[in-house]
């Protein structure tokens, strides 16, 4: 049923899992319920948590499944987001990821609505194809926002510089958390080096996997699953399979350092997580990695490229406490300075309230 007394905000969400489902679910769930009515249309991942209605379970969210996947599916998606914005009549939507960016703007097309897009990781920044497809990639991200123009929500400064090879209406509000959420440890952590996240090719289990077999002393954790699984062999590595959120923040909270080899990102909510969590972390020098860290004040950064680099980080914190604990302080310090929800939440409902 249409509630004409509040703001209707329709997201369109394919990649629900991860990093992207937290944000989704971080502002649906946190925009003022007086004011905003929101309605989430999602495709499901194998990794998406399999309790998802539990984190959306209040009166001013809905929930609509819808297939949008693989290729079968696009047409068919399309052509049911366009009846849903028919019935909801949304006063703005609010397309999410690269997939579902483009799924959602062709729906959208010639229809008055204020529109946004948060690609959390442009598709034509990917290092695991060649130039060919990263060529593609960018002209379909490029023609889609002048089939259907939006405002684009980066989720970083650096995912603004790319943004803006698209168009100038763009703006940037970081990735955010609730700080209490994220109480550091207080008792002694348990030594292990983890990363946490989906095993895919963007998150380099590969490297992961030789920082391990390079000291094959230490214990080492992947927090998470996925389908490169089989690229995690090191007898040192533990591999902890899907866990509820809460599990995994357990597991990071009692980390020793916080490991991070991505080839390429948004901002990564699970370095922030790690670092709300005053954890040292040591993470490749990408786009979001580095808009989070400062090399040496932060964290530590190393080329993605460089197997030796991210071995001697490792080593240098498990020799030197007084850095590990600066870095891990300091790390704290900016994630509540610079990435409260509050503010995050302030600033999606002035953006969507705008041209209301």
């Amino acid at each position: 049923m249409i509630n004409d007394k509040k703001v209707r905000v329709l997201y369109i969400v394919e990649s629900f899992s991860t990093g992207v489902y937290a944000i989704v679910r971080d502002v649906a769930c946190n925009l003022d319920p007086t004011k905003f009515e929101v309605l989430i249309v999602h495709s499901l991942r194998d990794d998406s948590p399999k309790n998802y209605k539990e984190d959306f379970k209040q009166e001013n969210v809905t929930l609509n499944y819808l297939p949008m996947g693989n290729v079968k599916e696009y047409l068919p998606a399309v052509t049911s987001i366009k009846k849903i914005i028919k019935k909801f009549k949304p006063h703005t939507i609010h397309v999410h990821s690269s997939k579902g960016g483009f799924l959602g703007r062709l729906a959208i097309k010639g229809r008055k609505n204020n529109v946004f897009y948060s690609p959390h990781g442009f598709s034509f920044i990917r290092t695991d194809v060649g130039n060919l497809k990263r060529f593609i990639f960018f002209q379909l991200e490029y023609w889609i926002n002048k089939f259907t123009p939006s405002k684009i929500i980066a989720v970083s400064e650096s995912e603004k510089q790319h943004a803006l090879r698209i168009t100038k209406n763009a703006v940037v509000i970081n990735n955010f958390l609730n700080s209490k959420e994220f109480e550091p440890l207080t008792e002694k952590n348990n030594g292990h080096i983890v990363a946490c996240g989906r095993i895919t090719k963007a998150r380099n289990p590969q490297l992961f996997n030789s920082i391990a077999k390079s000291l094959p002393n230490e214990k080492f954790m992947w927090i998470g699953d996925g389908p490169l699984r089989n690229e995690i062999t090191s007898d040192n590595i533990k591999v902890t399979g899907l866990l509820s959120r809460n599990e995994a923040i357990s597991f990071v909270r009692q980390a020793d350092i916080y490991l991070q080899t991505s080839l390429w990102e948004g901002m990564p909510v699970a370095l922030l997580e790690a670092m709300a969590l005053e954890k040292p972390v040591i993470a490749s020098n990408i786009i979001g990695n580095k808009d989070l860290i400062t090399n040496n004040e932060t964290g530590l950064l190393c080329s993605s490229d460089n197997l030796e680099e991210f071995v001697q980080a490792v080593k240098l914190l498990l020799n030197d406490d007084s850095l590990k604990i600066k870095l891990a302080k300091n790390a704290r310090e900016h994630i509540l300075k610079n990435h409260d929800a509050k503010s995050a939440i302030t600033q999606y409902e002035k953006e969507y309230l705008a041209t209301y």
